[in-house]
């Protein structure tokens, strides 16, 4: 089971199916969609598919949080899960796990997205003993490829995406601090 996570100013909790109206909302956002879903509004179904399939995640450590910021209870989601298909396509990507995360507006330049990544990078190396993690961002985001250098993340090659050229990132993990 995925543990709930401290941020500095928030928190991670493993996303659940009462979740499904915020991130339906959270995707339905023509900001946060335009990159993330590729311009395309996600079916209600759809979305619910995506929480369920973090749910059968869970076991492993992997999956969807959502990300609590002060009183409110969903200020985004974040989430590590098996590259897709067509991205593990990459020899960069193969057999990764993908880091990602998806903030409202809102909340935005405030440092929360960079805290979020940060914990789970620090959760993929400490807990599950991960040696690495992988992103794919559109090549016009420049928010996200700003956000992946600042959390250590290493540009190590281009795709074709859905609808942009794709830059893919590799955060090599190094190995947990022995307890003194």
């Amino acid at each position: 089971m995925k543990p709930s996570l401290s941020l500095p100013h928030g928190r991670l909790r493993p996303a659940k199916a009462d979740d499904l109206d915020e991130l339906v909302s959270l995707l339905h956002d023509k900001d946060v969609r335009r990159y993330l879903c590729d311009d395309t509004e996600l079916l209600r179904e759809t979305v619910a598919a995506m929480l369920t399939s973090s749910e059968q995640l869970d076991s492993d450590g992997l999956g969807l949080w959502a990300l609590e910021h002060g009183h409110e209870r969903f200020a985004g989601v974040a989430g590590l899960q098996p590259v897709s298909e067509e991205v593990g396509a990459a020899p960069e990507m193969a057999g990764g796990i993908e880091a990602l995360i998806a903030l409202k507006p809102d909340h935005w330049g405030r440092g929360l997205a960079a805290d979020a990544l940060t914990t789970l990078s620090a959760y993929a190396r400490d807990s599950l003993r991960l040696s690495r993690l992988v992103a794919a961002v559109d090549l016009p985001n420049t928010r996200s490829h700003q956000l992946m250098r600042r959390c250590g993340f290493g540009d190590v090659g281009t795709m074709r995406g859905p609808a942009n050229k794709l830059v893919l990132y590799e955060l090599r993990l190094g190995k947990a601090d022995a307890p003194s």
